[in-house]
């Protein structure tokens, strides 16, 4: 069935799932630390998986397009993902005093899974 879904839903897909799966096999590992580190990796690595679905809807939903418009997309989408990125940083550390060593463990490694997922052929 992946095989009938266009290549960009499917590197969409692979953005989004990949980080996702790294992240929840990190926050198993951090809860043997505590619960509180658990959460944080878990939340700051939605945050990538969600930031770099949201990214991919906005850089490759729009078609073809000319190069500027293209180009402008991409930015666009790639600034999104680390305002939703840096917001949820944010939020954790201010608001709900959550470890910063588990939230940046977690925007770490959904980031190195979703390079990897995006490399992959």
């Amino acid at each position: 069935m992946l095989n009938s879904v266009d290549p960009g839903r499917r590197l969409m897909l692979r953005a989004a799932v990949y980080p996702l799966a790294a992240v929840i096999v990190l926050a198993l590992g951090f809860l043997l630390v505590s619960p509180k580190h658990a959460l944080g990796a878990l939340l700051s690595g939605l945050a990538v998986a969600a930031g770099g679905w949201v990214a991919a809807r906005m850089a490759l939903g729009g078609g073809v397009q000319a190069a500027g418009s293209a180009m402008a997309r991409l930015i666009i989408a790639v600034v999104a993902k680390w305002v939703v990125v840096f917001g949820v940083l944010i939020v954790g550390i201010l608001v709900f005093r959550l470890p910063a060593v588990a939230l940046l463990a977690g925007i770490a490694v959904g980031l190195m899974f979703q390079v990897l997922a995006l490399a992959r052929r």
